[in-house]
Order: structure tokens, then sequence, then C-alpha cells
């Protein structure tokens, strides 16, 4: 067994991903077994075939990286290993496979079912780059919201930005070819399978 600790997080972001390619085909073409420290999530989704989420010296959720990034349960896991936006909410239905919770920004619909009763607090938590722009202002169905765009900057493979949506404001990343300007009002959905929910 191998420990590594930290070993690309000296280098540039360049040499950083080819190291990390190279690292990742070296470690399966032998077989090793290997525990990985980092705090870059690009390194620990893609070399890992087990996430160990630590906090305050304590293991608090292990998963494939596909569970972590997409299905964690907590909310201090879901903020740790991505950026995410949070929406405070409340339970109101659970049905054989969606659930409904009522938010600050209107209902939101989940396709995921819990066990929670309808009016307990949960947060539902959505990734960027899972909100999509949508064209026209007459956009109506589940999970379509309007909102301000109060924050725009270039990236060069995408804009990300906030959104305000009510009071609430939220991250946003999406393809830089989409007519969005800062100012400007929107139509935006959220898929429910890309809608997870955090019991609070």
């Amino acid at each position: 067994m191998i420990l590594f600790d930290e070993p690309l997080s000296n280098l540039d972001a360049k040499l950083r991903e080819e190291t990390r390619k190279e690292l990742r085909a070296f470690l399966t073409e032998l077989k090793i077994t290997a525990v990985y420290v980092t705090h870059d999530r690009i390194e620990a989704l893609s070399l890992s075939d087990t996430v160990a989420v630590m906090k305050s010296g304590r293991i608090v959720e292990m998963g494939t990286p596909w569970e972590i990034y997409f299905d964690s349960d907590r909310r201090f896991v879901a903020d740790f290993i991505g950026r995410a936006n949070f929406i405070e909410g409340r339970v109101a239905a659970v049905g054989e496979n969606e659930t409904t919770v009522d938010s600050a920004i209107g209902v939101i619909c989940c396709e995921k079912k819990i066990n929670a009763p309808p009016g307990m607090a949960v947060t539902v938590c959505i990734r960027p780059e899972f909100i999509r722009v949508l064209d026209g202002d007459g956009q109506v169905g589940r999970n379509i919201f309007r909102g301000k765009v109060a924050s725009l900057v270039f990236v060069g493979d995408a804009y990300e930005g906030e959104i305000r949506v009510g009071e609430t404001l939220l991250i946003f990343r999406i393809e830089p070819t989409t007519a969005v300007r800062e100012g400007g009002e929107i139509s935006l959905h959220f898929d429910p399978r890309h809608c997870s929910i955090l019991l609070n």
C-alpha cells in the first residue's frame, strides 16, 4: 500500500492534470492499493474507487465518487466535494418516485424519495452545472423559475455567475455560447433527477 499526501499540490494546473492521468494509469496497471489524501475534489473524484470525506478527524461519509458527488445526504459533504446551491424548504409531499419541497423560490420537485414526513425541514442541493437557462419568457412546468442575472464571468469554457430568484442567490455554470447578459432576466430549470434532498 502506498500513501500519497497531496503529491500534486505544488504543480501548475496543466501539469497537475497530466500527472493525475499518469498516476491513475500507473496505479491501475500495477494494481496497487493507495490511500490518497487531498483537498482537491477533482483529484479525489478522478483517482478514487472509494472516497472517504473527513471532518474534524473523523470519516463522515464513504462511497464511490459518483455517490459522493451526486447522492450524498449530508450538507457538509455536498458542499465540500464541489460547488452547490443550498435552498431551504419543507417537505410538501412524498410520492412513490419523487419528493416535493416548498422553498423560498417556489415548489421544487426532486426525483428522490426520502423518509421524511410532510412539514419536515430539508435542504435542496443543486449543482451549478445542472441549472439550465431556457429560451423564451413563457415557460411553464416543473422546476421552472424566473430570475435576474446578478453577476456573470467568462472563464473560457463556460460562463459562471449568480442568478437572483426572489431573495435567493443561486450560482450557475452554463455554455459560453448561451445568450445571457448581466442584469438580464431569464427563465431557468432544475432537472428533478439532479435535485438532491439533504436532511437538516
